[in-house]
């Protein structure tokens, strides 16, 4: 349009007057220029041409070509001196396409996959450490309860590899006589003062920090990523702790609490050695859960005592003022005593109901098998004392995740709980999982708002989570007094029994609380078994719930593994059911009444039925393997 100077919506008429103006003027008839000659058959022949054709004019209107669309050219602009045909100039430019190309991309490349190598599995770890933490010598062994596992933490490659500048000699000999004053054993323990620096340094630091004990500030830094590594650390101890080693498929019982114990104690600060004698579900009684409280030790455990305070439990439940009263002639402050009602009013209390059943529920009710795999159905609900200050809302738990209370642990630190089915009795841990309990916390502010509205019990601004409200005893259900809140831990309402939760909410006890799974192998040997279901958090101590589970295994007859017991007789009949219910059923019942003439001549234990056959015609016997 532009060589022949008329607009894109031109006729074809007004296209011809413009060739023959132009041809007047560039045909080689008219003008005997060579170049005129060049331009008319170049660009006015061709582009007539393009314009008076129906489908090159679209194209170009469309597309901007004749021809339709065109490829996409790039180019780039580069200095002259680039293309310079100087001998001298050519192999430095040779050397600069060489190394700026080529070797410098392709060295950021594998320099970069170097370093994300370094790091794998789920929690980010160096894979020397892995390999250390599986070594016979330095990893995770049966038998290794809380107090040796630091001697496998502290073997990680992350802290074999942390640097030890000169600067911090001096700071290192202070660290020692703390450890020295704190644990007089290591004395004479040369294996432990032998190692490398980097892990001597790691295992003082965090015998320091678990006994409260003042860090020096050229070590701080150290201490922080000891702790905020350390986590991770400790979790894939865990893994390894529970990976399948016991048949059929269950891991290592005393290894596995024992680092849920660790992750509470180096988020509290708590010495390993005070929870030594605890057991999980009798946690709140050991020394550990008072000395976790901000500003405690052992000096004011000591003063405790005389006062006939002995575990946490005692101390939650007493009054607001009464224990204030307590704590200042302990020791503590106004301030301290504010600091310790902050964290016990922010302590969970865990409300859970199991139940085990098999995976053929519906056709076996509670019949379990050796080898069958058992689903352990969870429900849990959690409250807090906070709960009960008037002025909170349960609508405002929201987010990701709760924040614990850790003032001694230096990044905000989640909180998360592990669920364990255990059999003690063997140390054999069947099944783990961790879980969020936000939701079940959103349950428990709500179910205990419920409560309190139903029998008139206003909310109050401080109490214990494991006793009654502040000024006082414990919250009976005597006649002048409000009923026992079911938020506090202690009180025999429990919020699922059948009772307690159809009083306290308009729902049925299936809607109460957090719901989750847990599936196991039952066990190879047929056996009555008392199990546990363990439920610990990563970030209290003295937090943890024990509930025990009943479970009976029977052993699989030769019908059962033969695939002609009970269990497959009714699903069989539930078969039928299905299809009868879908058709006449004719041909069915005719399958299923020759399968049961076909089961008859074998003795079921789970039937209770004699053998109807002939004993002398079959040589085999008839009683189950």
């Amino acid at each position: 349009m532009h060589i022949r100077q008329v607009p894109l919506d031109a006729t074809e008429a007004e296209i011809k007057r413009a060739y023959r103006k132009l041809s007047l003027v560039y045909h080689p008839d008219k003008n005997p220029d060579p170049k005129a000659h060049n331009y008319f058959a170049t660009y006015i022949a061709k582009a007539y041409k393009a314009l008076t054709d129906e489908t090159s004019r679209e194209n170009y209107l469309k597309y901007g070509h004749p021809d339709g669309p065109q490829a996409m050219t790039v180019s780039v602009a580069l200095p002259e001196w680039f293309f310079s045909k100087d001998k001298q100039t050519a192999p430095l430019i040779l050397l600069v396409l060489l190394f700026g190309g080529i070797v410098t991309p392709l060295g950021m490349a594998a320099w970069y996959l170097m370093g994300t190598q370094k790091f794998v599995g789920p929690n980010q770890l160096m894979e020397e450490t892995l390999l250390l933490f599986m070594d016979p010598r330095y990893g995770i062994k049966a038998s290794q309860a809380l107090g040796r596992l630091p001697e496998t933490l502290v073997c990680a490659m992350e802290f074999i590899s942390l640097p030890t500048p000169s600067d911090q000699g001096p700071a290192m000999d202070e660290l020692r006589k703390t450890v020295l004053r704190l644990h007089p054993d290591l004395k004479d323990k040369s294996a432990f003062w032998k190692r490398r620096t980097s892990v001597l340094k790691v295992h003082m630091l965090l015998l320091a920090h678990l006994s409260r004990e003042e860090i020096p500030a050229v070590l701080q830094k150290d201490l922080e990523f000891l702790l905020t590594k350390g986590q991770p650390l400790v979790r894939e101890m865990l893994g390894l702790s529970t990976a399948p080693r016991i048949q059929p498929g269950y891991g290592w019982l005393t290894p596995t609490v024992g680092c849920i114990e660790l992750m509470q104690c180096m988020v509290q600060a708590v010495p390993l050695e005070s929870k030594k004698a605890a057991h999980v579900g009798k946690s709140a009684e050991s020394p550990a859960a008072l000395l976790q409280l901000p500003h405690f030790d052992k000096e004011t455990l000591r003063r405790l005592t005389r006062k006939k305070v002995k575990a946490l439990p005692e101390l939650q439940q007493m009054g607001g003022d009464e224990r204030a009263k307590v704590l200042k002639e302990c020791g503590l402050s106004a301030s301290e005593v504010e600091d310790v009602e902050t964290m016990l009013s922010a302590m969970p209390t865990v409300w859970v109901s199991a139940q085990c059943v098999v995976e053929a529920e519906e056709l076996d009710d509670e019949v379990v098998l050796t080898g069958d795999i058992v689903t352990c159905r969870i429900q849990v609900m959690l409250t807090r004392p906070s709960h009960m200050a008037a002025s909170f809302d349960p609508d405002s738990i929201k987010g990701k995740a709760a924040l614990a209370y850790a003032p001694r642990f230096p990044a905000p630190k989640e909180e998360s709980w592990y669920f364990l089915v255990a059999d003690p009795a063997t140390n054999a841990a069947l099944a783990i999982t961790k879980q969020n309990l936000l939701q079940a916390e959103a349950i428990g502010a709500r179910y205990a708002a419920n409560w309190s509205a139903k029998h008139n019990t206003p909310a109050v601004a401080a109490v214990g989570s494991n006793g009654s409200a502040p000024g006082g005893g414990k919250s009976g259900g005597g006649k002048g007094e409000a009923p026992p809140n079911p938020l506090l831990a202690g009180t025999k309402l429990d919020p699922f029994a059948a009772n307690g939760s159809a009083e306290a909410l308009d729902s049925s006890i299936e809607e109460l609380g957090q719901t989750f799974e847990l599936k196991f192998y039952a066990p190879l040997a047929p056996a009555k078994y008392d199990l546990q279901l363990l439920c610990m958090p990563d970030s209290w101590v003295g937090c943890d719930r024990a509930v025990p589970i009943k479970l009976r295994v029977d052993g699989a007859t030769r019908a059962d593994r033969e695939g002609r017991g009970r269990r497959a007789a009714l699903q069989r009949t539930e078969e039928s059911e299905a299809l009868m219910a879908g058709g006449d059923g004719s041909n069915v019942d005719s399958d299923a009444g020759h399968e049961d003439e076909e089961g008859e001549d074998y003795e079921s234990e789970e039937y209770g039925t004699e053998e109807s056959g002939d004993e002398g015609s079959d040589g085999e016997a008839s009683d189950d393997d």
